[in-house]
């Protein structure tokens, strides 16, 4: 017992030595961390644990590496990677070989590099592979997504950009093809403990929101009541029944597995992707990373990687500074001018490297996969300098796609008879005028066609009952984003019929839609997340625009910032009255924005540039 005792007593000082030398680090006390981590990792080993010997190891490994010393680096990772040889300990090992070939890159040697980063991806996916739900796979990867990203630059200086686009896919398509299978699951075997335990948990969320609510206005002339940063006892009470719902429906789906079985296939080939595009489109995918970006370009008979000459940082930095200019109009003239700087900037790292290569010659439709806090960028409004300055929209017609994988995904399930029924709710006519000029000019452009619903009338009730038989489907109406936990993100609908009017990301999953058009003019319905310190890590987005593509409507519009009412019902009616004329769907927001852009009274961007079109078919 005592020699058991003794030797728990190691262990635990051993550990701590790890945990000192890793806050030594964190410090720049790099003598200090040296010292601590070589004792723990000799301690470790002495007691029998290979395992956290060789994680110890990996930490001093990265300590040489990050001071500049790759070969003493190099040195510890294969000494590292020895310790844990026979050992089934992926967590430690994916680390060890993806410190060696951050190494090998850096010493120029490319292959050893890929293989080592090969390497460490397998590590990750294994156990990733075996946890039961797509939510929880997706949470073990949130802090490991670089490791793709780090494997796309390199293939990339290998010159195999087909083999980068496939490493940049695998990334995507395991986040966001898992993130496409969330949803409200309630089966009819679920048991009835489950299922009463729901139903309190959603009367007691519906409460607690309204409460919220009542005391929280709008922006005047906006669409959407401000939800952000309120507290106070209420606040928190939300906020944990929220989580608590989000445990439950994950408890609900390990006790109905058959509806975790979306599971993400390999990662797409650019080829796969070239079959399905049109002579003139491209698909532009980004991939950020603190070590450099790049640009995909995939058309029908090649691709290419691109460097964008641009860190994260650097794109993170112009992004947020654009963002703050675009959010809102400015009073004054002189300040109007503020966006064009940082949307010039962005234009010359994201579009010109491009359109250098001449890929985009005679392409007239750009499909674009963003990354990060790209996500949060109106390409729309990116301007080439001039003179003439020229928008991109001016130049482009625009359309977003989740990631290649997602959308040849979508494309490939079946579909069934598309609706030919157009629905149009304005619930908030009364606090949003504009939102019932809006709709009502629907009714005009579609004539018989049409049902529009205005008040006490546009009710979630309604909207479920009648969704499945449209073809259109336009919801005129708040937007309210919930970055604490995406999920309780939702459209502002009447109560009635047994549905509170709130309809939440979740439920949206269990909606079953055949319409080519589904519009969420409101506002931010666009983003997975508040702003951009809420990027999630690993580009784990989920909201409305995943939730109503997967629910089945093949195209979904969507904003980006909170939008001004008047503005948007003008800018809707030139895009229906374009559509209802033949136009597709990104040809009639392509034309709406520019007109919009054209008149003085909207010019500005945030008037227009933050709607969205994310193709799902």
């Amino acid at each position: 017992m005592r020699s058991q005792t003794a030797s728990g007593h190691q262990r635990a000082a051993a550990l701590t030595r790890l945990s000192l030398g890793d806050l030594a680090a964190a410090r720049g006390d790099t003598t200090a961390a040296r010292r601590q981590l070589a004792r723990a990792a000799a301690d470790l080993s002495s007691l029998g644990d290979p395992v956290g010997a060789a994680a110890a190891t990996g930490e001093r490994a990265a300590l040489e590496g990050a001071a500049g010393l790759p070969v003493a680096a190099e040195s510890l990772y294969r000494v590292a990677v020895s310790q844990a040889e026979g050992h089934v300990a992926p967590e430690v090992t994916w680390r060890l070989h993806a410190g060696l070939g951050l190494v090998a890159r850096s010493r120029g040697a490319t292959e050893d590099a890929a293989r080592e980063l090969r390497m460490a991806v397998a590590d990750i996916e294994r156990p990733g592979n075996s946890l039961a739900l797509p939510e929880r796979r997706s949470g073990f990867l949130a802090d490991k997504w670089d490791v793709y990203a780090q494997l796309a630059l390199t293939e990339r200086a290998r010159r195999r950009p087909g083999a980068a686009f496939e490493a940049s896919e695998r990334l995507r398509a395991r986040e966001m093809l898992e993130l496409l299978a969330r949803g409200r699951v309630a089966p009819a075997d679920t048991a009835a403990e489950l299922i009463a335990r729901e139903q309190d948990l959603r009367r007691r969320i519906a409460e607690l929101t309204a409460g919220l609510e009542a005391g929280s206005g709008g922006a005047e002339g906006g669409r959407g009541p401000d939800l952000a940063g309120v507290g106070g006892t209420t606040g928190e009470a939300l906020l944990h029944e929220q989580a608590a719902y989000a445990d439950l429906l994950l408890e609900m789906r390990d006790q109905a597995p058959r509806h975790a079985a979306l599971l993400s296939p390999p990662a797409v080939s650019w080829r796969d992707v070239a079959t399905r595009l049109a002579t003139d489109e491209a698909l532009v995918e980004y991939l950020v990373s603190d070590s450099g970006s790049t640009a995909f370009v995939v058309t029908r008979d090649t691709v290419a990687a691109v460097d964008l000459g641009a860190s994260h940082r650097d794109l993170r930095r112009l992004v947020q500074f654009a963002r703050g200019t675009l959010e809102g109009p400015h009073p004054l003239t002189g300040r109007e001018a503020l966006w064009r700087g940082p949307l010039r900037s962005l234009h010359q790292f994201l579009i010109a490297p491009l359109e250098e290569t001449g890929l985009l010659a005679c392409k007239t439709r750009l499909l674009f996969v963003p990354h990060a806090e790209l996500h949060y960028l109106p390409f729309a409004a990116l301007v080439r300098a001039g003179p003439p300055e020229q928008l991109l929209v001016e130049r482009y017609v625009l359309e977003y796609v989740p990631s290649a994988s997602v959308w040849l995904r979508l494309r490939e399930r079946p579909q069934g008879t598309v609706g030919s029924g157009v629905l149009a709710l304005a619930p908030r006519s009364a606090a949003l005028p504009g939102s019932q000029a809006e709709v009502a000019a629907l009714g005009r452009i579609y004539g018989a066609r049409a049902r529009v619903l205005v008040g006490p009338l546009a009710t979630e009730q309604t909207l479920r009952a009648l969704a499945a038989g449209q073809g259109i489907i336009h919801l005129a109406t708040y937007g309210v984003l919930n970055k604490n936990n995406p999920l309780f993100s939702f459209v502002e609908l009447r109560a009635g019929g047994g549905e509170d009017g709130r309809l939440e990301v979740h439920e949206v999953f269990g909606l079953t839609l055949n319409a080519r058009l589904l519009v969420l003019s409101a506002c931010q319905t666009g983003v997975g997340a508040g702003a951009l310190a809420d990027v999630p890590p690993g580009d784990d987005w989920v909201g409305l625009v995943q939730g109503f593509l997967y629910a089945g409507a093949s195209n979904v519009m969507a904003t980006l910032w909170p939008v001004a009412d008047v503005a948007t019902a003008r800018l809707m009616e030139r895009f229906y009255t374009e559509l209802a004329a033949g136009r597709s769907e990104a040809e009639a927001l392509a034309l709406a924005q520019r007109a919009a852009a054209r008149n003085s009274a909207t010019a500005h961007p945030f008037f227009w540039a933050g709607f969205t079109l994310v193709r799902g078919r």
